[in-house]
């Protein structure tokens, strides 16, 4: 179908030799028959990306994930748990039959070889075609140590054992946009590391170094970056851009990635990670203030777009290169740290949350003085009169003021990125359209210039209220929540206002 669609646009006077044609057609094969691998697979990306390329690549034929053990529930019970996953609805209802494509390895990126056994390890270096490493720690305030150990040392491993995949066509290494903070323009392309750090030096210096002293080092390595996950992440390119010339490699960098604008389903998340977590305790009414500046542009990409670039950068490997992608949406379609955070206000009042516990209201302050004056008088004294309030009564109600330390601390280590903003160059979404117009792609989208943000974070708000807060959506649900909580909002700024005037005259 394809070739013969390929022909008639050659014939109708499109400059394509038969070559180009025929190379076409096998790339947009590469998924026909294949065997794929995915780290990370049961993280928010890779759960959307494992049920995407079931969904639209029936002509998979199998794909591997790898599972370890997680508070004392066995690998066999943890993957049983992950096909009851939610996300799935769609695939059980319509083809049950493709869920059988899953199957497990019992392992950790952390150990030496994956942790897999001398079977484990046979059957995939013999039988993977396509490999999608997604896997990584992405917390801001991991110890360096932790954090390379899953974010770079992982990488290197598991470039090492694809050495022995003989069946290997791709490799896409997932990445950040973030992985070069020191630079305001971001290319498609890989950058020195800053400072400039030999990777395997460092790989060996967290073998050998204890992880104390490793950790105390971090701040005089990291240089530019702000955090362990960006400098680990960093190192990770270069250990990739190394082995270009022995594997086929693509990269996707994500920004900050958000709720699904369409697929699975519009608004779905499950993890609180970066900015969804923030958008959630801005819905409950948790926060007061962020430190940022409200002008400056924040950078999201809802999670069904970066799945639909990995799937499609697999489309550009080539041995000897690395194809780049930043799949971000700063210059395609922008939106301003205010705008997002309006938005967010505007639809949590609107759609309210039974969590709720405050009136939803913040404001982006750049001085750290103002901030934390701010988060004092309206986060943490609030919260603290709530908690006394439920030991009087007696309440079984989870206690306010350890929540809000925690989304303080939250908001403090994502300050680097609403205090700063980059230009990332995405030259890569032309190539996409390319290939989705000319049928190689025809499931796949990539209309980020056509996203509407206002029904977006409508979405992005449904989604939290029934992906995390487990709440059944109706359009005049909690409506009592929110009405009672805005009168008690209106007494207190009435105490407070009237506290001002008595003690100025």
């Amino acid at each position: 179908m394809l070739l013969h669609q390929l022909q008639l646009r050659q014939q109708s006077g499109h400059n394509m030799d038969n070559s180009k044609v025929q190379n076409m057609v096998e790339k947009s094969d590469i998924y026909n028959d294949s065997v794929v691998f995915i780290t990370g697979a049961t993280g928010f990306v890779g759960k959307a990306l494992l049920e995407k390329l079931l969904w639209s690549f029936p002509q998979i034929k199998r794909i591997y994930m790898l599972i370890r053990p997680k508070n004392g529930i066995p690998v066999e019970q943890r993957f049983q748990g992950f096909l009851r996953n939610t996300i799935f609805e769609r695939l059980r209802e319509a083809h049950p039959e493709r869920m059988k494509k899953i199957s497990y390895f019992a392992g950790n990126i952390e150990d030496d070889n994956f942790g897999l056994n001398a079977s484990d390890r046979v059957e995939l270096c013999s039988e993977v075609n396509i490999i999608f490493h997604s896997a990584a720690t992405v917390r801001f305030n991991e110890c360096l140590k932790v954090a390379a150990r899953v974010n770079s040392v992982a990488t290197y491993n598991l470039l090492e054992l694809c050495r022995n995949m003989k069946q290997l066509k791709s490799f896409l290494y997932v990445s950040t946009a973030y992985c070069n903070p020191g630079r305001k323009y971001v290319d498609e392309k890989i950058y020195p590391t800053m400072p400039p750090v030999d990777w395997l030096q460092f790989l060996t210096c967290t073998r050998k170094i204890p992880e104390e002293y490793l950790n105390r080092l971090a701040d005089y390595i990291k240089g530019p970056h702000v955090n362990t996950y960006t400098f680990t992440k960093s190192i990770a390119e270069q250990i990739v851009n190394s082995y270009r010339h022995i594997i086929p490699i693509v990269i996707v960098r994500p920004s900050i990635v958000t709720a699904a604008y369409r697929e699975p389903y519009p608004g779905w998340i499950d993890n609180i990670q970066a900015i969804s977590g923030i958008m959630m305790e801005i819905g409950k009414g948790g926060i007061s203030s962020i430190l940022g500046d409200k002008d400056m542009i924040c950078d999201i990409i809802p999670v069904d777009f970066v799945v639909n670039a990995m799937i499609m950068m697999i489309h550009k490997s080539r041995l000897g290169s690395i194809s780049i992608c930043n799949a971000t949406s700063g210059v395609t379609n922008p939106i301003t740290w205010q705008r997002l955070g309006d938005l967010t206000m505007k639809w949590s009042r609107i759609y309210p949350t039974k969590r709720m516990i405050m009136f939803p209201n913040f404001k982006y302050r750049r001085n750290a003085l103002k901030h934390e004056l701010a988060v004092w008088l309206l986060h943490f004294v609030p919260a603290l009169l709530m908690d006394l309030r439920t030991l009087i009564l007696r309440q079984k109600r989870r206690m306010v003021t350890p929540i809000a330390k925690k989304f303080r601390q939250a908001c403090l280590a994502g300050s680097f990125f609403s205090l700063n903003e980059w230009i990332f160059k995405n030259s890569s979404r032309f190539h996409f359209k390319e290939i989705i117009e000319n049928g190689t792609f025809p499931m796949l989208y990539w209309n980020l210039d056509e996203l509407n943000y206002d029904d977006y974070v409508r979405r992005h708000m449904i989604g939290i209220n029934k992906y995390l807060h487990k709440e059944k959506f109706t359009v005049d649900s909690n409506k009592w929540v929110i009405t009672k909580i805005y009168w008690f909002w209106i007494f207190l700024h009435l105490c407070f206002y009237m506290l001002s005037i008595y003690l100025i005259f």
